[in-house]
């Protein structure tokens, strides 16, 4: 294991390496943690890790009924797609920003809630970070099975774009990854990250076409969709699963490259900066 002193600070771009090849040399450990961090909420309930699946598929169950013709509300309706269930609609842009909401702030508290570790064991911090996002990853991607059973059961055509789902799954752990990076070393060195990031997550809900379909936004203000990337990411879940388009070529490189560019940056932040986190907590 790797001794956390000053007197062993590595280049960034000797830290970035370094710090992927600690991912391989303790993938043991990563599995553990990662197993553990999504047991954890289910191991004192009756069905124990099957609510994994269960609870989102009660979820999107009971979205789907509520604004389904059997109940009448009508409260949006999608254009082009009248008859587009708008529960359905709804849980796929519910679905990646909450893994965004959980990234920054699982981040935020990820080496704070586990000082033990930091100050008195010598460990791979880099793999704490990692362990939260998967985690909160694993349980969005239940999430997306839960919907494909949901899109299937209510009588839409399940197409083929369906297989680009995991593609979009992929970019999106890269995304998640660097913002919990950031969030992780921020929240380290801010204690009061929490409560500025509080409204600014609530804020970021209604910027991003959740609620709302981006067709009704008015020209002037579409930068509000074109640079946000979680548009994308709702945008790429809805037009795969519930209209059988592949999502943009050009918005997809661009989601791409910036969200590599987020890891790596992040990454290899962290792993310059960790040296100081016991002297922060």
């Amino acid at each position: 294991m790797t001794t956390y002193t000053s007197g062993e600070r590595k280049s960034i771009a000797g830290g970035f390496f370094d710090g992927l090849a600690t991912f391989w040399r303790k993938r043991w450990l990563l599995r553990y943690f990662i197993q553990r961090q999504v047991t954890r909420s289910y191991k004192r309930s009756y069905l124990g890790i099957s609510w994994i699946l269960l609870s989102p598929l009660v979820w999107v169950f009971f979205l789907t009924l509520i604004f389904s013709d059997a109940v009448g509300i009508r409260v949006r309706i999608v254009d082009d797609h009248p008859n587009l269930n708008f529960g359905l609609y709804l849980y796929c842009g519910l679905l990646p920003f909450l893994a965004f909401s959980e990234a920054m702030n699982k981040g935020m508290n990820s080496i704070r809630s586990s000082s033990g570790l930091v100050q008195k064991v010598i460990f791979p911090l880099e793999l704490l970070p990692f362990t939260n996002a998967m985690a909160s990853m694993v349980d969005k991607f239940f999430g997306a099975g839960a919907l494909v059973i949901a899109v299937v059961l209510s009588g839409m055509s399940l197409h083929w774009t369906a297989l680009l789902l995991p593609a979009v799954i992929a970019l999106q752990v890269l995304f998640i990854l660097g913002l919990t990076y950031f969030m992780s070393v921020f929240g380290t060195y801010l204690p009061d990250l929490g409560e500025i990031m509080r409204p600014v997550i609530r804020g970021m809900f209604f910027l991003t076409p959740i609620i709302w379909t981006p067709d009704r936004l008015p020209e002037s203000i579409r930068w509000v969709v074109d640079y946000n990337p979680l548009a994308y990411l709702v945008n790429a879940y809805r037009e795969i699963l519930l209209f059988g388009n592949p999502p943009g070529g050009l918005a997809t490189l661009y989601f791409t490259l910036f969200s590599v560019a987020l890891f790596v940056a992040g990454f290899a932040f962290f792993n310059r900066v960790k040296w100081g986190f016991a002297d922060r907590l």
